[in-house]
């Protein structure tokens, strides 16, 4: 096919599936322009990649750099979040290091570095105010954070000024302005003391000290609420392990600023970054410029103003880390758990695996690793116990009291640990304890996969799932207002105070409302320059209609719609111009009130210069576009064929419009090739019939059954609360089809995969990998046999699994090529035929046709094998052919050629029947050999959904022949199915 695609617009591709949409836009245009970009690499680089086939297209002129946003979800580790992968996360560490402020974790306190002019502005702030109107009197309830204030014990104080012993200091609102000390009628307050901290050696007698501190010129101590001399006072006979040596003691005024900056920075720089400030009391009578000893003693106010430079709470005497942009990563070292390593979960026992059938009693074996030989002596253990305790072993588990259940899975309380003498002795050490006695084994490799059976992910205990160390939670930013948009309607609403792991755990939306109304400093550009780039990335996410992701979701638990879209995001948030952006279906998973917001993100990017080129079925994508591509006007073999190019409104015209005859198309020379325009009118472009304008003229209609199936049965959900539901309940008939709908983020997939089908396993005695959603019950289990869950997951991540494969019908494929004369008479087994393994494969590629290239900083490569040419097997092998085809024109044949060429062959039964199931869930294009990793979500999904149909080699249509259209009833025992989507990737006409 030829076709001119405009720059600088929103393309969408359109057709039936399997028409050859994404043979276009993926295998060959991006193809083509990702080949161009690595001609850009230095010759050192393409030595490596010289090897890369040329998409087969005869010239692509004027293509820009391409990027592909692909709908699968590749990503399995568990340190990968939405924010690591929208590199929100690695502004959000800066951001969190320059602004973030400081609580200590003892007492709650404010922790900020302080220097001498700082603490200077605060002492003439406390004690200065009236004559200091341009310093500020400190906020209501800042005066502790700020200041740091700490009771000498024994002695408490009523207000600020210092009256004596009574009640702790009361706040004052912001307006009230901080009285002086000669305001509250208490004398001389305004004296204060300056001092800091020195160490005393060990085994020093005070006399030795005291002397020490002379030569240096001190001559004053402050010692339990006293001023002592230490050149007159020898009553001290100990001291202790420090000492707070005076500095000065100064009047607080603004004429002493120089005196008192001084003084600071000298009890700075002596105490080690740490001084305290002494308010003091002169005995009245005395003028406060004298000093005597004999009054010096009784002149305490009973208070200390301690104060630090570095990151340091004073009032606890506590050191925390300094921020620093690793203590705000979970993929840093410095700053993820100790426990979980950043990953917010470990491995645990499950008691659910250990003990899944509650129903039973201990006497039939409700602990299911103790049942068999292997471990039946600590079955043994458990029915004497049960005898001393005198607990009833013919009574069903789940019947036993909440006590009797602790003592069989806890053991008997004791304190301190179990050793080894406890399982050798009477004592009862409990489920939890023998798998503790396992674990202590785990050098024996049939002790650890024994443990892997009964082990299961649960949040870390630690971290609560935080991924961050405790040191990280120091810092908060403080937001300036909640979530006033949301709150009325009952949203999330965020608490003042933020760590980073609870912003992280915020739905987007709410994040992006909080983190607006954050002041940074207006002299930190570099604040405000990240705040801003973090809203721009965070909007983007809501415009794209995933604002209900919060930042800390693990990347894999994505389905492909969800991961295009955040993909899609970090193209936006980095600005890219002049760029092809080729996308698959960016509107899987949307809700229809979505899909709006994503048409103007698409068209956002498109105003900046890049072109868009969008694999589509959504009819607002396709009503969006600026130009429109139809590709058919069938499947497979049946398409391939351009049925229209150009704009959607010529596109949509009446019949007269449609000139050539269905299913025929006219041959443009190559010299017309490259001169036609692309905006060509309708009189002169050759159309076929397209399936696509049928449905969106409504000449066609996805048709819906006039009467609905009755049920008889339900499965009910009582209480749901995971996630974001509301104490929900449910009925969920059972022998119907129903549908789950709602808006994106409304709690779909939490009631279904989480709560429905987790706690169903559970009923089941089967494990799940994750926790049940939160519910109270989930009744109906017995009615059901196996649950099958059909989600959009990929298949395989390499190209050795395939359509044939996973169907298990190679097997029969490989026996029909074995049983051939001329393989046998070259001793060919059916294993020479496998090109997973056997000698009968390609030795350079091992079977898979390609190799890989690792690209270091780029994804994986792989090129086609350079010795068999992508045909996986030796030349011998290939040789042998059944009825004129070899086993690797086999793998070539689409579904629908098979079926009818096993059909052929005598195969009807064991391989054409189901093939044709493929066929009937619209994936009859599908070639036996293409590797699974190159399916789409949708494609997968429809394959397992053929994995289960194909149990009994018959069609669904012969199926529902057999089994006639009535509902199932109460006696009937049917599979659970649950899809997620399954009509992802469909055109209308296969809906």
């Amino acid at each position: 096919i030829d076709l001119d695609l405009p720059l600088g617009k929103l393309t969408v591709v359109t057709g039936p599936s399997g028409s050859g949409k994404s043979s276009l836009a993926f295998d060959t245009i991006y193809a083509e322009g990702q080949r161009r970009y690595v001609e850009t690499f230095s010759p050192y680089m393409r030595q490596f990649l010289e090897r890369m086939d040329k998409p087969r297209v005869e010239d692509i002129r004027g293509i820009p750099p391409a990027i592909a946003i692909e709908q699968s979800n590749l990503v399995k580790t568990s340190r990968s979040s939405v924010g690591t992968i929208t590199e929100i996360n690695d502004f959000l560490k800066l951001f969190w290091s320059r602004t973030g402020r400081a609580f200590c974790p003892s007492c709650g306190r404010e922790i900020r570095p302080e220097n001498a002019k700082s603490i200077a502005d605060q002492v003439l702030a406390l004690f200065d105010a009236p004559k200091n109107p341009h310093l500020k009197p400190l906020p209501q309830g800042e005066e502790d954070a700020r200041c740091k204030v700490r009771e000498v014990p024994g002695e408490t104080i009523t207000d600020e000024g210092f009256r004596g012993a009574g009640s702790k200091i009361t706040p004052r609102g912001p307006s009230t302005p901080l009285r002086s000390a000669q305001d509250d009628g208490c004398g001389n307050v305004k004296t204060i003391l300056i001092t800091f901290w020195v160490a005393v050696p060990a085994k020093t007698k005070p006399r030795d000290f005291f002397q020490f501190l002379q030569q240096q010129g001190y001559l004053r101590i402050w010692l339990n609420g006293d001023i002592i001399r230490v050149d007159s006072d020898g009553k001290i006979e100990r001291l202790g392990a420090r000492v707070q040596v005076i500095q000065d003691r100064i009047v607080v005024a603004e004429e002493n600023r120089a005196r008192l900056t001084e003084a600071i920075e000298t009890a700075l720089r002596f105490g080690k970054g740490k001084i305290n400030i002494i308010p003091f009391r002169v005995e009245a009578g005395v003028p406060p410029g004298i000093l005597k000893t004999a009054a010096d003693t009784a002149a305490a106010t009973g208070r200390e103003f301690p104060f630090s430079t570095g990151w340091h709470c004073a009032h606890c005497d506590l050191d925390i880390r300094p921020p620093s942009p690793g203590l705000f990563s979970f993929n840093n070292p410095l700053g993820a758990c100790p426990e979980c390593r950043g990953f917010g979960r470990t491995i645990a026992i499950d008691l659910n695996r250990a003990i899944p059938e509650r129903s039973l009693s201990i006497a039939q074996g409700v602990v299911r690793v103790f049942r068999g030989q292997e471990m039946g002596e600590s079955q043994k253990d458990l029915l004497r116990a049960c005898a001393r305790e005198e607990i009833d072993v013919n009574t069903p588990f789940e019947e036993l009291s909440k006590a009797d259940q602790d003592f069989v899975i806890n053991g008997e309380k004791r304190a301190g640990k179990y050793t080894d003498e406890d399982y050798e002795n009477d004592r009862w050490y409990g489920v939890r304890g023998f798998f503790r006695w396992l674990e202590s084994k785990t050098y024996k490799m049939h002790v650890r996969v024994l443990l892997s059976r009964y082990r299961a992910y649960v949040k870390c205990p630690s971290c609560e799932g935080g991924r961050y160390q405790p040191e990280a939670l120091n810092y908060k930013i403080v937001a300036a207002v909640c979530n006033r948009r949301n709150q009325t309607n009952g949203a999330h609403s965020a608490p003042l105070q933020l760590t980073l792991p609870q912003f992280a755990a915020l739905p987007i939306s709410a994040a992006l409302d909080i983190l607006a109304d954050i002041e940074v400093a207006p002299d930190d550009g570099a604040a405000a320059m990240l705040r801003n780039e973090i809203c721009a990335r965070l909007r983007y996410l809501c415009e794209v209609g995933v604002g209900y992701l919060t930042l800390d979701r693990s990347t894999r638990t994505l389905s492909g719609g969800e991961m295009q879209r955040v993909n899609l995001t970090t193209c936006l948030g980095a600005s890219l111009v002049n760029t092809l952006f080729v996308m698959d279906e960016p509107s899987v998973g949307l809700h229809p009130r979505d899909v709006g917001r994503l048409v103007r993100v698409m068209h956002n990017l498109r105003d900046k210069g890049n072109t868009l080129l969008v694999v589509e079925h959504d009819e607002q994508i396709i009503r969006a576009a600026d130009n429109l591509i139809d590709i058919g006007p069938g499947r497979g073999e049946r398409g391939g064929e351009l049925v229209w190019s150009g704009q959607l409104n010529e596109f949509m015209g009446g019949p007269d419009a449609l000139r050539a005859m269905p299913n025929m198309i006219a041959a443009r020379s190559k010299k017309s090739r490259f001169t036609a325009s692309a905006s060509a009118s309708p009189a002169e472009r050759p159309i076929h019939q397209s399936l696509t304008r049928d449905y969106l003229t409504r000449e066609k209609s996805i048709p819906i059954p006039k009467s609905r199936r009755k049920f008889s049965s339900v499965i009910k959900i009582a209480g749901a609360t995971e996630h974001n539901l509301k104490n929900l309940n449910v009925e969920i008939p059972l022998g119907i089809f129903t549908a789950i709908t709602g808006v994106s983020g409304s709690g779909k997939s939490t009631l279904i995969q989480d709560v429905l089908y987790r706690n169903l396993l559970r009923a089941k005695g089967q494990a799940s990998e994750n926790e049940p959603g939160a519910c109270r019950t989930v009744t109906g289990a017995h009615r059901l046999g196996e649950i099958v869950m059909v989600d959009q997951s990929p298949l395989a991540r390499t190209p050795r699994s395939t359509p044939i494969l996973y169907l298990g019908l190679y097997d029969r494929v490989r026996e029909l090529f074995a049983a051939l004369p001329e393989a046998q008479a070259q001793g060919l087994t059916a294993s020479a035929f496998s090109f997973n393994s056997g000698s009968g494969r390609c030795e350079r590629c091992n079977g898979t046709g390609f190799e890989k290239i690792e690209m270091q900083f780029l994804s994986d490569l792989y090129v086609r094998c350079a010795e068999c040419e992508g045909k996986r097997f030796q030349p011998h092998v290939l040789k042998i052919q059944l009825h004129g085809k070899s086993i690797h024109d086999v793998l070539e044949l689409t579904v629908t050629e098979a079926a009818a060429w096993f059909a052929q062959v005598g195969e009807r039964e064991k391989l054409s029947d189901p093939l044709e199931i493929l066929e009937e869930v619209g994936l009859g294009y599908l070639r036996l050999g293409q590797p699974l990793n190159t399916l789409s979500g949708g494609e997968s999904q429809r394959l397992k959904l053929v994995s289960h149909l194909a149990d009994k080699s018959v069609s669904p249509a012969k199926k529902n022949a057999a089994a006639g259209t009535a509902a199932s009833t109460e006696k009937t025992v049917g599979n659970l199915f649950i899809f997620d989507e399954p009509t992802t990737g469909l055109h209308f006409d296969d809906v």
